[in-house]
């Protein structure tokens, strides 16, 4: 009877072991396969940008190849315009990076300004995140987060002073970076009059610390659609909201910009041929990243992969320039983030192409916001 009942204990130990065992399985299977917002990893803590669906990628490039090359009445005058940019704004120490080498690139007689499209997000803390009502989820939810701390946001608020200062253009990049390619028009203007309301009230929403008056916000007329995601609500809402330019659109064919029918410029990005199998990739560091490494951080500076990296796309850069500066003359548009993915060999990839290209006999490398002024002053070439 005795060793029944022992019997029976370990038969029951066994079996309660077996059943935690199986709750821990099902719940660590639960943890790391649920499906949840894809964002990209950064590491230096910055997530601007978001994983776009392999579809709505591949559509862009196809859509893009599949425009027929036009030619243009252009002369040796006709300048060649470099437009850099970048997504997101949460590092402010990043940003601080870029402005220190435009001062240099100044001081070689090399000018240069950068267009950055900022997200409201960056403007809240996560405690005081429901002041942010998303078009596609609860209040309080970005697909970025939020700011780390009031103490940055004070910061963020007082660097990009300094940069509209120094001549940089400040645009949107929508509040919570959303993907709105499929929102209505409604959608659209909720996002937009979040995006305004939170940058224009970044003192009252943020009340326990002295913040300046974001004076950058002074003419914010420039757009980008997170994950390149558009529709034509979006245009109507762009044009009905006073923006003058999109750079939404990709770009393969050495097109000059065209208006729409709602007054807006449309100057999108350009598609690289990148590495030695010849791939077009757009560019913008994330879709390199995701190109290079798989969205993976690989390389570590000074060793042999992150030189071939940089060498890619260094190659890709000039090629994409000297194609458009023979040819058309069409603007050249290249995007990155504040993020140094792949130990900043986009950054510095960027850095080295502007040290190549700015300050040569027509190079004009400006914002947006300069080639809107040049477009409505003198106009698009005409195609032959």
């Amino acid at each position: 009877m005795y060793a029944f009942s022992m019997k029976r204990q370990n038969i029951w130990g066994i079996a309660s072991l077996a059943l935690i065992l199986s709750v821990l399985f099902v719940g660590i299977y639960f943890l790391y396969n649920t499906k949840r917002p894809a964002v990209a990893d950064s590491i230096d803590g910055d997530t601007d940008e978001t994983s776009e669906s392999q579809e709505m990628y591949a559509a862009n490039i196809a859509s893009a190849l599949a425009t027929p090359k036009a030619v243009y009445q252009i002369s040796s005058s006709t300048p060649q315009f470099v437009i850099f940019s970048f997504d997101g704004s949460k590092d402010v120490s990043m940003l601080d990076e870029t402005l220190a080498f435009e001062q240099k690139m100044q001081n070689e007689n090399k000018p240069l300004h950068f267009t950055y499209f900022i997200n409201a997000a960056y403007f809240l803390t996560s405690k005081n995140s429901q002041l942010y009502k998303s078009p596609e989820a609860a209040s309080g939810t970005s697909l970025i987060g939020f700011s780390d701390s009031l103490a940055d946001i004070a910061l963020r608020v007082q660097e990009f002073n300094k940069a509209f200062t120094m001549g940089n253009e400040i645009g949107s990049h929508t509040a919570g970076h959303f993907n709105g390619s499929n929102w209505s028009y409604d959608k659209w203007k909720q996002e937009f009059n979040s995006f305004f309301s939170l940058m224009t009230n970044v003192q009252q929403n943020n009340p326990s610390l002295h913040i300046n008056a974001p004076t950058f916000l002074q003419n914010i007329d420039g757009f980008r659609a997170p994950n390149l995601g558009v529709d034509d609500n979006l245009y109507k809402v762009l044009g009905e909201s006073g923006f003058t330019h999109d750079s939404s659109g990709v770009n393969a064919n050495d097109a000059w910009p065209s208006k729409d029918a709602y007054g807006v410029w449309h100057i999108p990005l350009g598609l690289i041929i990148l590495g030695t199998d010849k791939r077009p990739v757009i560019s913008m560091d994330y879709n390199i990243w995701t190109r290079q490494s798989n969205a993976q951080e690989k390389a570590v500076k000074g060793t042999p992969l992150w030189n071939k990296y940089f060498d890619d796309v260094e190659t890709a850069y000039m090629n994409y320039f000297d194609t458009n500066y023979n040819e058309n003359r069409s603007p050249i548009v290249i995007a990155d983030h504040f993020s140094k993915w792949n130990d900043g060999v986009y950054w510095e990839a960027m850095k080295t192409f502007a040290e190549n290209v700015c300050g040569r006999p027509n190079v004009q490398c400006v914002t947006f916001k300069d080639v809107v002024k040049y477009l409505n002053t003198v106009g698009a070439p005409a195609k032959i």
